[in-house]
């Protein structure tokens, strides 16, 4: 998940689907105002909580549902909910924040949280305002998060990576010699197959299973054509 929009997506759709309702904010500290038969239920506020309506007798069970569904969506939506540290390791900064790494005065750093589980970020210090955190990012991701750590830190080089995009014609590209260059050997297509599902544990939204790369199903054709030719002459 590459932001909270995308999780509030997944989230107010799920809801919709429940029976629940969304209509906007009637406060600046909410999200969206949560329904249920035409009465406000709950809130949806910018700390991502749930907070029910004082104003309504609101059953318990009700809220304990709007819960449920929030933390599924959390799950779908791919949200790091495995602690990524040993309390026992790990130096704890303010606010209950853990330092995981720092290298070249970059941070990384995580917190939890009690719906989207364990929010991780990383940023550097401005040494003349207290080290006051700046350039903050924010990641919801446990790889993603890593991944930028390695980078803005200097222990990878940004420009030997790809960026999505890059893999994505990459992606494009290895589909369509597979299935069109009738020139490769057999050991090419296996090195191209092995290429295309790295890149679909990279990027599973490239994972489809009418794109997959099936290495068996094209060696089959490949064999059955060369037959068939075979038969011809």
């Amino acid at each position: 998940m590459k932001s909270k929009v995308e999780f509030y997506k997944a989230f107010f759709e799920e809801l919709e689907k429940k029976g629940f309702g969304v209509d906007k904010p009637s406060s600046p500290d909410y999200v969206v105002d949560i329904l249920f038969k035409g009465k406000t239920v709950a809130f949806y506020t910018k700390n991502d909580m749930i907070e029910k309506n004082p104003f309504e007798d609101i059953p318990e069970k009700q809220m304990e549902r709007l819960w449920s569904i929030a933390k599924a969506t959390v799950s779908l939506c791919g949200i790091c909910n495995d602690k990524p540290y040993d309390d026992q390791k790990t130096e704890k900064l303010n606010n209950n924040v853990m330092k995981l790494n720092e290298h070249n005065g970059v941070i990384l750093a995580c917190k939890q949280h009690p719906l989207l589980g364990y929010v991780l970020s990383t940023y550097k210090q401005d040494t003349q305002n207290n080290n006051r955190p700046i350039q903050r990012q924010y990641f919801y991701n446990k790889e993603e998060a890593f991944e930028s750590f390695a980078v803005r830190s200097g222990l990878v080089d940004e420009k030997k990576l790809f960026t999505e995009s890059e893999l994505k014609i990459l992606y494009d590209g290895l589909i369509k010699v597979s299935t069109q260059d009738e020139s490769l050997s057999q050991d090419q297509l296996e090195e191209v197959g092995k290429l295309v599902n790295r890149m679909e544990e990279l990027l599973p939204e490239l994972h489809k299973e009418e794109k997959r790369f099936d290495m068996s199903k094209l060696l089959d054709a490949i064999s059955f054509g060369n037959m068939g030719n075979g038969m011809e002459r």
